[in-house]
């Protein structure tokens, strides 16, 4: 098998729907087998119109909720491709994405970690590379004192970036990130004890300290039609159920990492 791709969603049968539909429409290997998986929404995999047109395996699964980083590995677990990837269902990957990503990772064996640019709907950039994020970044992203913070949002952001240039960065978010099978076997599993949140960082960080490279690659893109979450003030940040999750899965994070130094990136 050359590639797998995992895509969980939670009562998204819409937008897994469109996800599908793009990648019976892009470039893929010959041996490509798709994973959904339904965590925990009733009976959401049977929205999901057939299509007996696929040039891909297809297999559904439905699962309990236990979070994010659980029922990626549940997929993983089932995945066989030389490269692996997860991907939210909300993405939708133009025709050449994975052609460019893996032809990249290919032509650079030290890269264990990849993924396209991202554009939201409206076109605009989405910041899914990142520096390693200093506790009060998260917060400052997720309330209206990034305003008040712009020089510290851009550097964590990196909004003087070139997102056309392909480089190594610190981390790539859940969204699209796809692996080695080298790394993965070295890397796996996504650390079980955040429910949403912090894992994409986990897992970077933890590719840089084995040894492995993370890369954005700009010549690559898929569209996200993410909903943005920053926004909103402090008391807002509280109430809403994905803002508490984060504040606890970064606690989680830091708690993890504290005291530890950052990884060493190669020049």
């Amino acid at each position: 098998m050359d590639l797998s791709i995992v895509i969980l969603h939670h009562g998204s049968p819409k937008e897994v729907t469109a996800n599908l539909q793009a990648l019976k429409s892009a470039w893929l290997p010959k041996k490509t087998e798709v994973f959904v998986i339904n965590n925990g929404a009733k009976n959401a995999n049977a929205q999901i119109p057939f299509d007996a047109n696929l040039a891909f395996d297809l297999h559904y699964f439905e699962i309990k909720n236990e979070g994010y980083p659980q029922g990626n590995n549940f997929g993983l677990r089932q995945a066989k491709g030389r490269f692996l990837c997860i991907l939210n269902p909300d993405v939708e990957v133009k025709k050449d994405t994975f052609k460019v990503l893996m032809d990249y990772m290919k032509a650079h064996p030290r890269v264990g970690i990849a993924a396209p640019r991202l554009r939201y709907p409206d076109k605009s950039i989405q910041d899914n590379y990142r520096t390693f994020p200093r506790p009060f970044d998260l917060f400052i992203k997720r309330t209206f004192l990034r305003n008040f913070f712009k020089r510290r949002m851009r550097k964590y952001l990196m909004w003087d970036k070139d997102p056309t240039k392909s480089e190594a960065v610190d981390w790539l978010t859940g969204a699209f990130q796809i692996f080695t099978r080298k790394a993965w076997e070295a890397l796996k599993p996504n650390d079980e004890r955040y429910f949403l949140f912090m894992s994409d960082v986990d897992i970077c960080r933890k590719a840089w300290n084995k040894g492995f490279e993370v890369h954005f690659v700009g010549e690559a893109e898929a569209k996200h039609n993410e909903g943005r979450l920053s926004s909103g003030g402090i008391l807002a940040f509280f109430q809403k159920r994905t803002m508490r999750a984060h504040v606890l899965d970064a606690i989680r994070y830091y708690w993890k990492f504290l005291l530890k130094p950052l990884p060493k990136r190669r020049k």
